[in-house]
């Protein structure tokens, strides 16, 4: 759809009039929350507040840039590449698949098979889709610390997958856990064929249970300069009868 004013008032039906449902993809950023283990611990410390007197209330932020639910941008895992604030902002907006893959096991690497399957079921991935994997481990993200079901045996792609979405020209990869590599990879292959490659990676997306297996993505990203990712806030817009 060209941005037309004409065209505004089906825009705006498509993201929040009554034939949409709106699905946060986004974990609280909460004290507390898993990070990854050499990270920083997100921390949320009162500046001002109604109870000290103050006119009003303020609080000061200390997180990594790939915190809670985020994109990974090239420059994590390639030297020189875009940082985060570099990256066009069309790229966080557009059409996502959802690929069930909640019954692979515990630091699994899963192949092209299921990306085969889904298109044999729902129809074939587009250049320019977001693709995330739901294995079902944001169930664990509130388990209480040190958070072990989350931060450790976690599945995700293996190279061969890595290589036939970058075949389909898709923007972002993502999944529910804490990395789009498998727990205890050594060498990272999917991160550095996806980064270099210009592709963003998302990581700890929660819900994608109640999103069908397409959607609308609506995300942004902090415009954070030379940032190698960046906690986001993302959506899902999907049929109200999907």
């Amino acid at each position: 759809m060209d941005l037309d004013p004409r065209h505004l008032g089906a825009l705006y039906s498509l993201i929040a009039g009554p034939s949409a449902r709106l699905i946060d993809l986004t974990h609280p950023l909460t004290q507390g929350m898993p990070v990854w283990p050499t990270h920083p611990r997100f921390c949320q410390e009162v500046v001002e507040s109604y109870e000290r007197g103050d006119v009003a209330c303020n609080h000061a932020l200390g997180m990594s840039e790939h915190t809670g639910t985020h994109f990974d941008a090239p420059l994590h895992f390639a030297p020189g590449a875009a940082g985060i604030d570099a990256i066009d902002p069309r790229r966080f907006f557009g059409r996502m698949a959802r690929i069930d893959a909640r019954d692979a096991r515990p630091c699994e690497a899963v192949g092209v098979e299921r990306l085969q399957a889904f298109e044999q079921a729902y129809g074939p991935l587009a250049a320019g889709d977001a693709v995330f994997f739901h294995f079902g481990w944001d169930a664990f993200w509130n388990d209480p610390a040190p958070h072990a079901r989350f931060l450790s045996d976690w599945p995700g792609l293996s190279r061969e997958a890595a290589l036939w979405l970058l075949d389909r020209e898709v923007r972002i990869v993502g999944s529910d856990c804490l990395s789009i590599d498998r727990f205890g990879s050594p060498d990272f292959p999917v991160h550095n064929l996806l980064l270099r490659a210009g592709i963003l990676i998302g990581e700890n997306f929660a819900r994608l249970a109640e999103t069908p297996p397409f959607a609308f993505l609506i995300s942004l990203p902090l415009p954070i300069r030379g940032g190698s990712g960046s906690p986001i806030r993302a959506i899902a817009v999907a049929p109200a009868s999907a």
